[in-house]
């Protein structure tokens, strides 16, 4: 952008004469990247960078830069580090020209050794752009670091560019709920989140065991505080569950945690009926082990599934009712991380999941008439996405690297894309904690951060002290204690301003 005529001359030149040499290897990406028009700042060639590990150096994929491109990443401690360096402080997009091996691969980025984010790459012939966002550094020299996580990873060389700036509007969600008649409970608490989102950030845990879980009282002896939202999952209510003796009381504790003040979020890893499952039954819910053809479920040519689909979410429909009668308003996250492929539900791709999103949507809110919902959308991908009709909330699940505090503003930009209206993002499931100073500087705002239970915080199962294998007590500590996280004390009392509503 602003080039002076004369520049723009040259880089045309530049451009047609690296077309007509039509030679492997010879600066054919000197031209502007893919879908690119920006001039970057200066090109880091990966060949030129420190290498770790058993990543070769190769000439056989075509459209490369400077003598070679670097092809591998697959043992453990494989990595490059390019030493950049920038004119001022600011915010930067690191553009690593790049390809996935064999599928779409996500690996983890350091600058100046502390983890700054995951980069996604896609798979492809040719040479990519993959883009960290916004990512801040101050004036001067920087060692950026690519390690290996999924791997698999032929990578060109490495830009720097300067970051666009956050939309003013970003923050501004409505808070209009996708269920029109939602109760008040709903409502309610949509409004407060979307009035403080963007200023502070709700502390949230999961935890197996409800209010008294292990997760709950490790924060608390930590912290002296409690997590504003208590994560759950549905799981056990699934019918194939309920048929091998399981006895869930998550939607008791909800009530319980509710009465102390706390926010509800209601996962569901739903598990399949026999009939579906290869192995045992509690492994029913992962794509690997089951048989489901979700598009002849969905379209009618497996009736019997359909039949069987259709009673479990009946029987998850009245469960949630309990909740309505007592006026408890539920994050409800169904269906995440589908573009993972894990789970059994992505099996017939984005349009079977939009699908059966909406199936669900439509059978609880008409059927039902469950208006006590908050519907949390994390499919993690725009592909995926259901539509603004179904969805109230975007929500991310973010396993970076050991004790990364970042505030993943690359997951966060990414998210608002999904949508072009203003909906609330949150992380619905985290292996870490943002450092709530980074966030402010970043512009970064999650609504809230929902953090795994069982290893990322307990040292052993059966056994309720911490563990600093994941995240340090005292990054645990810094964000409860900090003025921008708000704790379960320091909410609003919702059954009063709810009481008030309904009067």
């Amino acid at each position: 952008m602003n080039k002076t005529g004369a520049l723009g001359c040259l880089c045309v030149l530049v451009f047609f004469m690296s077309a007509c040499a039509g030679l492997k290897g010879e600066n054919t990406a000197d031209k502007p990247l893919a879908g690119e028009e920006t001039a970057h700042e200066e090109r880091y060639e990966a060949e030129d960078a420190q290498i770790r590990g058993k990543i070769i150096r190769q000439t056989d994929k075509e459209g490369f830069s400077g003598k070679s491109y670097v092809s591998g990443f697959t043992e453990d401690g494989d990595k490059i580090i390019f030493t950049i360096k920038n004119e001022k402080d600011g915010f930067y997009d690191l553009v690593f020209r790049a390809s996935g091996i064999g599928g779409k691969k996500e690996n983890t980025i350091y600058v100046d050794g502390r983890c700054e984010g995951i980069l996604l790459t896609e798979e492809s012939d040719v040479f990519l752009d993959s883009v960290l966002k916004r990512v801040y550094l101050t004036r001067g020299e920087h060692k950026i670091t690519l390690e290996k996580d999924w791997g698999w990873l032929d990578l060109d060389c490495l830009y720097l560019k300067e970051s666009a700036p956050m939309d003013d509007e970003v923050y501004q969600a409505a808070g209009a709920l996708a269920d029109k008649e939602a109760d008040a409970c709903a409502e309610e608490l949509m409004k407060y989140l979307c009035g403080i989102y963007g200023e502070k950030i709700l502390s949230g845990q999961y935890s197996l065991y409800g209010p008294d879980g292990k997760e709950i009282q490790l924060i608390n002896r930590l912290t002296g505080e409690y997590p504003a939202i208590l994560g759950m999952d549905m799981k056990d209510y699934s019918l194939t569950a309920a048929e091998h003796g399981a006895k869930p009381q998550v939607t008791e504790w909800a009530e319980e945690y509710w009465e102390k003040g706390g926010i509800i979020a209601l996962s569901w890893h739903w598990l399949l009926p026999d009939r579906y499952v290869r192995g045992e039954w509690w492994q029913a819910l992962y794509a690997d082990e089951t048989t489901i053809d979700l598009d002849a479920v969905l379209n009618g040519r497996d009736k019997e599934g359909c039949e069987l689909l259709m009673k479990d979410l009946d029987r998850m429909a009245m469960e949630l009712q309990k909740l309505q009668k007592q006026d408890i308003p539920v994050l409800w996250r169904p269906f995440h991380e589908a573009d993972g492929g894990w789970f059994w539900w992505s099996r017939g791709g984005p349009d079977c999941y939009k699908k059966l999103w909406r199936l669900m949507f439509d059978k609880f809110t008409r059927e039902y008439d469950l208006h006590n919902l908050i519907w949390v959308y994390s499919g993690m991908g725009e592909e995926w996405y259901p539509g603004d009709a179904y969805v109230d909330i975007i929500g991310e699940d973010i396993y970076p690297a050991k004790s990364c505090i970042s505030a993943q503003g690359d997951k966060f930009l990414n998210a608002l894309d999904y949508t072009d209206t203003v909906k609330p993002v949150m992380l619905s499931e985290s292996g870490f904690l943002p450092e709530p100073e980074n966030a402010a500087r970043d512009g970064i705002y999650w609504l809230g951060c929902l953090l795994w239970g069982e290893d990322y915080l307990i040292r052993e199962p059966g056994c309720g002290g911490h563990s600093d294998h994941l995240l340090p007590g005292s990054v645990i500590k810094n964000f409860y204690n900090n003025d921008k996280v708000i704790t379960r004390k320091e909410l609003p009392d919702f059954k009063e301003i709810i009481a008030l509503s309904e009067s």
